[in-house]
């Protein structure tokens, strides 16, 4: 979306961060719970695969780069306040999260998703699993955050956010390190044996795919029907994010008024990414904005997106068919 940067649309949530990051992370759950970490309301979409076995964070939390940690908790700023006293935002206030239970900050709404974690408590393990997939480790949790994929990332804003309180949880103990080893360890070996019989039938998932694929109407069909008051209540999934209204103000992502057939990355004052410049010749068609919001970062690598997309095709045509409502001059339909 002109920036359709939706780097920040139909996204954020939050990023939003880490809370769209922490934001994003300790945001779909970070976002929107403290508890649930950080649930940043993000669109329903189809159930994620089962999470990958993740390796253990107790034994870098000692040594972690505490610096680096704070540098990434930047990113969940738009969802998440991370100080005593301060308030929830879209995501819960996050001051003394590390060993709090999950769905407890006073004043926040948490989900559903993140209540029926209520017994849980947020340790380094725990953490940990969240933030490298939110949505895969609490399935429909709000969270728009897509993780920390690397392990480091996850261990320095863990022992970031483990200083946000009055009485930081003690290090994990030797014997606390051990266990989280084991239990990896035993995960691991108890998903080799459905992993090897899953090969047997990787073979026959691209033509179930194509198959798929081919059911989906064009673009063009799909905006026939399309809704644009259902379009609008999707889009407010990314007001955190974006404004839609005439003259109104670049958030953290660009304006989106008159979106529709625009050029990419030609908002003014706004900050497109690299990515999204080196398309600047392209116009937002309702193909391009249709492929984009299926999966932004898939369908422009490197872009600074953090919504995962919307699966849904018909839904995908709703949002489409109210954004081109937004302009003085709607692009005439397909």
């Amino acid at each position: 979306m002109a920036s359709l940067e939706l780097n920040k649309i139909v996204g954020a949530i939050l990023l939003g961060g880490l809370v769209s990051m922490v934001t994003g992370f300790v945001a779909e759950e970070l976002v929107k719970p403290h508890g649930e970490i950080a649930e940043t309301a993000a669109p329903a979409s189809a159930a994620p695969s089962a999470p990958a076995v993740i390796e253990p964070v107790s034994g870098l939390i000692a040594k972690a780069d505490v610096a680096a940690g704070q540098a990434t908790a930047k990113k969940c700023q738009t969802c998440h306040d991370f100080t005593k006293g301060g308030p929830n935002k879209i995501g819960p206030n996050l001051w003394g999260i590390v060993g709090a239970k999950a769905a407890e900050v006073p004043g926040y709404s948490f989900s559903d998703a993140m209540k029926q974690r209520a017994n849980k408590v947020w340790t380094y393990e725990e953490l940990n699993k969240f933030l490298a997939g939110p949505r895969i480790y609490v399935p429909n949790t709000k969270m728009t955050f897509a993780g920390l994929p690397k392990l480091e990332d996850r261990a320095n804003i863990i022992a970031w956010l483990r200083q946000q309180s009055d009485s930081p949880m003690a290090l994990p103990s030797d014997a606390d390190i051990a266990a989280a080893e084991k239990a990896y360890q035993d995960a691991k070996a108890g998903a080799a044996a459905p992993a090897a019989a899953a090969t047997t039938t990787a073979a026959a998932q691209p033509a179930a795919t194509a198959t798929a694929a081919a059911t989906v109407a064009p673009i063009a069909d799909r905006l026939k029907t399309a809704d644009p008051a259902k379009g609008q209540e999707v889009s407010r999934k990314c007001q955190a994010c974006h404004d839609f209204t005439k003259g109104g103000p670049n958030k953290v992502g660009p304006n989106l008024w008159n979106i529709v057939g625009s050029k990419a990355a030609d908002v003014p004052g706004y900050s497109f990414s690299d990515a999204m410049k080196q398309r600047a010749d392209k116009v937002w068609t309702y193909q391009e904005l249709d492929n984009y919001l299926t999966g932004p970062r898939a369908y422009v690598p490197g872009t600074k997106m953090t919504f995962a997309g919307l699966p849904n095709p018909q839904d995908r045509a709703n949002l489409i068919a109210w954004l081109r409502q937004q302009a003085d001059t709607p692009v005439p339909l397909p």
